[in-house]
């Protein structure tokens, strides 16, 4: 059975402006970033899906995943993953799951290792914000 509240949602999800392509360099780069600093609102950075297809024998791409934990603070390593090679056929995306944040999140990309040429990688980023959160 369907319930109807009038009560409206709290969180907005939404995809992010920062999704896109990106190629890789050997330098970190980043690809997704949210800094409320001056904020003390909780979000949800609500997950991300990368799309390492295009990888081949003799490529390197690490993902780093950052963090601002305290106001003002600095960023701090929440993860990071490291991708060798051709990636499976059946599973060549990577999810990352939601975190829940108030200072800052951050993730960056680099492609350490080099098979042909620097890969261009797909990347789908997504938000929840309170309402009246840009």
């Amino acid at each position: 059975m369907a319930v109807v509240s009038s009560m409206p949602p709290i969180l907005r999800l939404k995809r992010s402006a920062q999704s896109g392509s990106y190629v890789m360099t050997a330098a970190w780069q980043v690809v997704y970033t949210e800094n409320t600093t001056a904020s003390t609102l909780a979000y949800i950075f609500a997950g991300a899906e990368i799309n390492l297809s295009p990888m081949i024998l003799g490529d390197t791409i690490a993902i780093r995943i950052r963090k601002i934990l305290v106001p003002s603070g600095a960023w701090v390593n929440h993860d990071q993953l490291t991708y060798e090679g051709v990636q499976p056929t059946t599973h060549p995306s990577r999810h990352i799951g939601p975190i829940p944040d108030v200072y800052g999140v951050e993730i960056a990309m680099q492609q350490s290792a080099v098979g042909l040429a620097l890969q261009t990688i797909e990347c789908e980023f997504y938000d929840a914000k309170r309402l009246g959160l840009t």
